[in-house]
């Protein structure tokens, strides 16, 4: 470019003389200072014919929106608002609000069949659930209908059941079916999964939500749970932004919490249900989500193998199934409660669910794998070959199934099991040959406890009820003793700071046959004291009480059937607690009341002293009776006692008839009026007894409540015991192995204040 050229360029873009002349580095001279006038000049001229045509066209713009406002108006309509251009932020923001937004449902696929289903739970699951791949397996055998059918009425209308069926039977697939069916049909909108732990929980809630993604059928017939789900892709950052006509949908998948929330769709009312996971060793007190509070609550196998074997693991799971899951609903809406247990141990929570006597709030369903067995010299025959396989290492069976498959008529005469189909047809004949392969390989323990719902127990333990108890029942009146009762009758007394005093009369006969002619507490309020009262004052409090009792238990009226009067020998205290004004007590009344008064302290097996008891044969002024025995001590003589031996022998007296051999029954004839006393009897419960090198028999006892009349009983019976009303069993009484326990401990003390 030339530097003409250069100037009238510059002089074209607005640049000044003085500043072109300082660009070029020297002056102009007159021809280049006129080119660069013209130029500028020229410049001029152009923006201002550019001004004026814009003016133009904005003046008849503005002419042309008067016109067509006139005619709006005249025509009875308002003028649109002028279209702004949208910004760059503006069109972004569109753009995201189009990407989060979910876009209109397809149709429902089977509208019909989806309807159908929801009259019907067995449906739902046959139609969603039942396939390769799927949660169900195989159709639900007869057994297993009737159970989907009273798992309906309960999601329907509230209340709880408890299901018992052997492992792998599908007790816990159903129940994740109804929760399924119950929150996209509308039926329940708060579930809870409670499982033995966490993550074994958190597992089945997402089960559910797979499902609810993956399947297809169901995704065509429920758009409104399954799109929202493959929307979002499960990820947490899309469920955050997602929409439905610009509304949120709240889908949620939280993992801090532990919950799962189905979108929220405005217009269809049984969309936003939650799905909750819980393990049964969690703080559970409380749960809402967004100030909604459980409705349903499927409690999966709720204790692990350790917990089962612990009695304080097991009820603290009993605790926090009544106390925080049964109190999680709404007051307005009573909650339904669903739990599958399989039992594993004796008294476990299982077991305790299924007695009705301590949990008759919840309506169990128990069903066995093997109902009647076929005859059991041909079933250890058959056992007898799967040994032989086994020890051959001959995983076919091949000799087990030949002899099964010749003997089947024989093997299975008289047999039934739980489901006809349940079986390996790769090795199997029949389910009743699976049970017993099963029996082979979990031995009979495991197969009666986890298959037949049978824990097998401890040798010698037993159970008894609160209801058998109270209908020991010998039909005389209160304070009549019994004529097979003419040994005597002594009085025991438990001391409690709470409980207050619990006393009870007991008569004796021959052939340990005992009853109770009458009992009570003092004071009626049950409390010695008042809370907050320092120990340094019980003492005022509690020895005019034992004075109290002392006083009526002598005034006790008590007669033969003849009318003849009969008195009371003996009375003891339990003197436990509080034992040094307990023993005052005593020492104050003994033989100054018409009748001799003692107090007594009981011990474990583990703590008794079989050293002093042998002692106490050979000291002048003690006693050594059946697994009890007197000892001197700074306050006095007292009694001592295995209180688990005999605690074990008063809950065994009510196994026998009233008024028989070894039996200990009640006044009256109405059960009902005995039955908190039985209750406390039974609130101790024997789940194992073994002996032990060093300290014999040894007694694990489990205690479920109260247990204060309990006490009394067993008072009763061991201070009859060293008096000589209760007659005595000298093989229990002294024994070598007695000896021999006293000898491998060395025990040289008994009493501890």
């Amino acid at each position: 470019m030339d530097l003409l050229n250069q100037i009238r360029t510059l002089a074209a873009q607005g640049v000044k003389l003085k500043d072109a002349e300082a660009f070029i580095g020297r002056a102009f001279t007159p021809d280049e200072a006129t080119a660069f006038r013209k130029a500028a000049t020229a410049r001029r001229l152009q923006r201002a014919a550019e001004a004026a045509a814009a003016a133009k066209r904005r003046r008849e713009e503005a002419e042309r929106r008067e016109r067509d406002n006139i005619a709006a108006q005249l025509a009875g309509t308002s003028w649109p608002e002028p279209r702004k251009a949208k910004t760059d932020l503006e069109r972004q923001h569109e753009h995201r609000a189009r990407a989060r937004e979910l876009g209109e449902f397809p149709w429902i696929a089977h509208p019909t069949e989806r309807w159908m289903c929801g009259l019907s739970l067995l449906r739902f699951g046959l139609r969603y659930c039942l396939g390769e791949g799927k949660m169900l397996k195989r159709p639900p055998s007869p057994r297993m209908i009737g159970f989907v059918k009273a798992l309906e009425t309960t999601i329907r209308y509230g209340g709880n059941r408890h299901v018992r069926w052997p492992r792998g039977k599908g007790k816990s697939t159903w129940v994740k079916i109804a929760a399924l069916w119950a929150l996209v049909y509308g039926y329940r909108h708060f579930v809870v999964i409670v499982a033995a732990t966490k993550p074994m929980a958190e597992e089945e809630t997402a089960e559910l939500w797979r499902f609810c993604t993956e399947d297809p059928l169901f995704a065509a017939d429920f758009p409104e749970i399954a799109m929202p789900l493959a929307d979002v892709a499960l990820t947490p950052q899309r469920m955050r932004v997602q929409t439905y006509k610009g509304r949120k949908t709240h889908i949620t998948d939280n993992t801090r919490f532990s919950y799962k929330r189905f979108a929220a769709i405005p217009g269809m009312p049984h969309t936003g249900g939650i799905l909750a996971a819980r393990g049964a060793d969690q703080a559970i007190r409380g749960l809402n989500i967004g100030s909604a509070r459980p409705d349903f609550v499927f409690i999966d196998d709720p204790q692990t193998d350790d917990a089962a074997k612990s009695p304080a693991q097991v009820e603290k799971i009993e605790d926090r199934i009544q106390g925080a899951l049964i109190g999680l609903g709404e007051t307005n809406r009573i909650i339904a409660a669903v739990m599958a247990s399989t039992p594993i141990e004796p008294d476990d929570v299982s077991e305790r669910y299924a007695d009705p006597e301590r949990h008759p709030e919840w309506i169990t369903t128990t069903e066995r794998f093997v109902y009647s067995w076929g005859p059991e010299d041909w079933r250890d025959r058959y056992l007898a070959e799967v040994r032989k396989d086994n020890l051959n290492r001959d995983v076919l069976l091949t000799l087990s199934r030949h002899f099964y498959q010749t003997h089947r008529a024989e093997i299975e005469k008289g047999a039934a099991v739980l489901d006809d189909s349940d079986f390996d047809p790769a090795l199997e004949i029949s389910a009743y040959q699976h049970a017993l392969n099963m029996l082979h390989i979990m031995k009979p323990k495991r197969f009666n406890s986890e298959m037949q719902m049978k824990p097998t127990r401890a040798q010698g333990v037993f159970r008894i009820s609160a209801s058998d108890v109270s209908k020991r029942l010998n039909g005389y009146p209160m304070l009549v003793v019994p004529p097979e009762c003419d040994q005597g009758a002594v009085a025991f007394c438990d001391v409690n700071a709470v409980a207050g005093l619990r006393w009870a009369i007991m008569a004796f006969g021959a052939g340990r046959v005992t009853a109770i002619v009458a009992y009570g507490s003092y004071p009626p309020t049950g409390r010695l004291f008042p809370e907050g009262t320092p120990e340094s004052a019980v003492p005022r409090f509690l020895a005019p009480a034992l004075r109290a009792v002392a006083k009526g238990i002598q005034a006790a009226n008590l007669r033969t059937v003849d009318g003849e009067p009969v008195r009371v020998r003996g009375l003891c205290f339990d003197g436990g607690w509080q034992t040094e004004t307990v023993a005052l007590v005593c020492q104050e009344l003994d033989g100054k009341c018409g009748m001799s008064v003692c107090w007594s302290k009981g011990y474990s097996a583990k703590e008794y002293s079989y050293y002093h008891h042998e002692k106490a044969r050979a000291v002048k002024n003690l006693r050594a009776a059946e697994m009890c025995h007197t000892w001197a001590t700074a306050n006095g003589i007292y009694l001592a006692l295995n209180s688990d031996y005999w605690r074990e022998m008063a809950q065994t007296a009510f196994l026998a008839s009233p008024l028989q051999p070894s039996s200990c029954s009640f006044w009256g004839n109405d059960a009902l009026t005995h039955y908190n006393f039985a209750d406390e009897v039974c609130a101790e419960s024997l789940v194992g007894k073994s002996d032990h090198p060093r300290y014999g028999t040894v007694w694990e006892w489990k205690k479920t409540g109260p247990n204060h009349f309990g006490d009394v009983l067993y008072g009763c019976m061991a201070y009859g015991a060293i008096r000589g009303n209760f007659d005595s069993m000298n093989r229990l009484a002294a024994t070598d192995d007695m000896q021999r326990v006293a000898k491998a401990r060395k025990v040289r003390y008994v009493y501890r204040p």
